[in-house]
This record gives C-alpha cells, structure tokens and sequence, in this order.
C-alpha cells in the first residue's frame, strides 16, 4: 500500500487528525517514495525545527514505512499522468506514477485521487 503524504504525515505529526486511521495495525506492508520525504521536508518547514527536518527519512522508516527511491519508470509514469489528468500537481503525480508503477494502491485523502483511472484509491477513514 502506498502512502501519499498526508498519511505518512499522519504518522509523523504528534497530533493530526487523521493520525487514529493510519494507525500502523491497519496499514498492509506501507510504502511511500523519497518524494515523500521531500515534499514533507517542504510542507513542514515552518513549522519544524531544522533537526526534526533532517530526520525525516529517518522518522518515516522509524514508522515501518518502506521508503522506496524513485526510478525512471516511476518519473515517466508521473509525467504521462500529469498529461492526461490536468488537476495534478508535481507531487500528486508523483505519488501516483510510484504508486501505478509499482501496482500499490494508494492511501490518501486527496479528493483527486478517486478520478486517476489508473490508481485504486484507499481512504484512510475506511479502513476501520
């Protein structure tokens, strides 16, 4: 199961909302890509201090979440998504092209998701 960032997020915050439905008994085999580690670097970082910024890989792994790097194919899968699907942003995309590469389905709460054809879309909030 891939886990686009607001998930790992989850994990990593002490306090989110949406922490009690990713809880680590309910995720199959978590993964997510290095672009995850970036683009939470990036959304926390006016809000986290330089050292807890530093560890996130760390942290992520620390969760039992794999931390697949990101290949080529992956990229390209992003990229002809990002063609077809207007709405995505480079993030999203990514996350997507990993995750359909990869045959994952992605956990994620992102109301875009569910339209990508080419992704099965989990909500964390079915899961328990």
């Amino acid at each position: 199961m891939y886990l686009d960032t607001d998930a790992v997020l989850a994990r990593l915050k002490v306090e989110d909302w949406l922490r009690s439905f990713v809880s680590p008994d309910v995720l199959e085999s978590p993964v997510t890509s290095t672009a995850t580690a970036i683009e939470v670097q990036y959304v926390m970082g006016d809000e986290w201090e330089l050292d807890r910024l530093t560890e996130v890989s760390e942290r992520i792994a620390d969760e039992g979440i794999e931390l697949s790097p990101l290949t080529r194919e992956n990229v390209e899968a992003s990229e002809e998504l990002r063609g077809r699907y207007d709405a995505l942003g480079v993030f999203d995309s990514i996350h997507l092209g990993v995750a359909w590469t990869n045959d994952e389905p992605t956990l994620s709460t992102d109301t875009l998701y569910p339209d990508i054809d080419e992704v099965e879309h989990i909500d964390p909030r079915d899961l328990g």
